[in-house]
């Protein structure tokens, strides 16, 4: 092509995610990638300061762990946590999507002559070829992003309450009007401070500057009205039923434009004036995650058992599966209560609470599954020469029947994360789940339940993330299915 004759071009195609795709034919994988890799610098601009004060608060934080291990109470805190996370997420996901991006493109349309494909990149173009996979895999990368990024893109904070009736349940698509009165820091957070500052005072100072820039709330009292006017040298508010007075001399200024604020929520609001985007933006955090990391654990444990079963055989089989029958054979939710029941006794932190109970109580499945595959495998011909040439178990194990076996435990790891997420769902509507006031797409489905005839936006819209959630991980599992399995690649 022309743009290969010309060096700058030729840079650009090479190196600018989705440019090059897009010139060779693959327009919506080019117009995605390219957007994908733009969004990010974005957000970096629009939130440049919290980006540059979290990625110094982080490393700081690393050196002063480094330098004086016992300050660690006082300088991992969870608030900053997810300040640090969404940084390093912020500065290293455009890096990974232009390595990756630029090493697939020269694999395979740029230069493939001068590269092997990979049996990934194999893999990669024929899930491409499903637009419903694709699809939802775009969906799962956005969520997935947004929960990494929430500190950022959350219009408010999603644990402060509002006063009064002026907030509660308004409807998606309403603003509010509030004074900004001249009180600094009625409703902002306390922000706790280093005062131990140890062997390293200035460090540790500076530090603590970062952390309050971070995760304090810098604005003004803001009283909130449903109407105002505007009487010789004070206010007329109308709060509700009432009316409230408010000299122009406490508010933060004498104009209009210097004392009346209007906040938009897009999603409405719930029973206690929180906005409802923010909230659904930080509990696909602990949805997304909470998915994730009990799916990881459960095809972990059930992959293990599996093997072991399957490999083994006799004896160690029947026992095993007889014990994966007997936990089937209890109803899943009078499963999840036993394990609550028992982990609670031992003060186990609410959400690595229900990591394990998730985790644990959805294994079985995957056992049978790799049982039945490692039964099938250990019966071909390359194991019995690996066992004739002396190798041992765990190499044959490791070396031969799991990377054999890793099909199908994907594409069933990526059909169980929706499963999994309606499961802590459920919990949470149970009031068994994450509790208040951190958020998840099930409280706040269990909180708004109360209130679905005069207030159905509160339940209603995470519930569509759900829905949205669920449907994505199973276009990806039909589509990961479809690119790995050789039978219907064949077909």
């Amino acid at each position: 092509m022309r743009y290969r004759q010309h060096s700058i071009l030729s840079f650009i195609v090479r190196n600018v995610p989705g440019i090059g795709q897009y010139l060779h034919g693959r327009k919506m994988y080019g117009i995605t990638v390219f957007l994908a890799f733009l969004f990010f610098p974005m957000v970096i601009l629009l939130n440049l300061d919290d980006v540059v004060a979290g990625f110094v608060s982080f490393f700081l934080s690393l050196t002063l762990l480094g330098l004086d291990p016992s300050m660690k109470s006082s300088i991992l805190r969870p608030e900053l946590v997810e300040h640090w996370v969404a940084a390093l997420f912020a500065l290293t996901a455009p890096m990974l999507i232009w390595s990756y991006e630029r090493k697939f493109y020269l694999r395979t349309v740029y230069a493939p002559e001068k590269y092997e494909s990979t049996p990934s990149d194999l893999a990669w173009s024929q899930f491409l070829k499903q637009r419903g996979a694709v699809v939802g895999f775009v969906v799962i990368l956005a969520l997935y992003s947004i929960a990494f990024l929430c500190p950022y893109i959350a219009p408010y904070n999603p644990t402060t309450f509002q006063s009064g009736v002026v907030t509660q349940f308004r409807e998606p698509l309403s603003s509010i009007l509030a004074l900004r009165l001249r009180d600094e820091g009625d409703k902002g957070v306390i922000t706790p401070t280093i005062r131990d500052l140890g062997e390293f005072p200035k460090m540790f100072r500076t530090l603590e500057g970062l952390n309050e820039s971070l995760i304090s709330e810098e604005e003004a009292h803001l009283l909130y009205i449903d109407a105002y006017r505007i009487e010789a040298d004070q206010v007329i508010a109308t709060i509700g039923k009432e009316s409230k007075t408010v000299p122009i001399s406490r508010l933060a200024g004498t104009e209009p434009d210097e004392f009346l604020v209007e906040e938009f929520h897009l999603l409405g609001t719930d029973s206690y004036g929180r906005d409802l985007l923010s909230r659904i933006i930080y509990g696909s955090r602990v949805s997304l995650s909470l998915g994730f990391i009990a799916v990881l654990l459960s095809v972990t444990l059930g992959t293990i058992v599996g093997l072991f079963a399957g490999y083994f055989g006799g004896r160690a089989d029947s026992f095993t599966m007889r014990f994966v029958d007997v936990l089937l054979a209890f109803p899943s939710l009078f499963l999840i209560l036993v394990i609550i029941a028992v982990f609670e006794q031992a003060n186990v932190p609410r959400i690595m609470l229900i990591v394990i109970v998730l985790g644990l109580s959805t294994w079985m499945g995957v056992a049978r599954l790799v049982r039945g595959e490692v039964l099938s495998l250990k019966e071909r011909d390359f194991i019995f020469a690996a066992k004739a040439l002396g190798l041992s178990h765990w190499r044959i194990l490791t070396r031969h029947i799991l990377p054999n076996s890793l099909t199908p435990i994907i594409v069933n790891a990526s059909l169980r994360i929706g499963g999994i997420i309606l499961l802590e769902a459920a919990l949470s509507y149970l009031n068994l789940g994450v509790q208040q006031p951190t958020a998840s797409w099930g409280n706040i489905i269990y909180e708004g339940k109360d209130f679905l005839s005069n207030a159905w936006w509160i339940s209603t819209l995470p519930g569509f993330a759900i829905v949205a959630t669920v449907v994505s991980f199973n276009l990806i599992g039909d589509g990961l299915r479809d690119a790995l399995d050789p039978m219907l690649k064949n077909s």
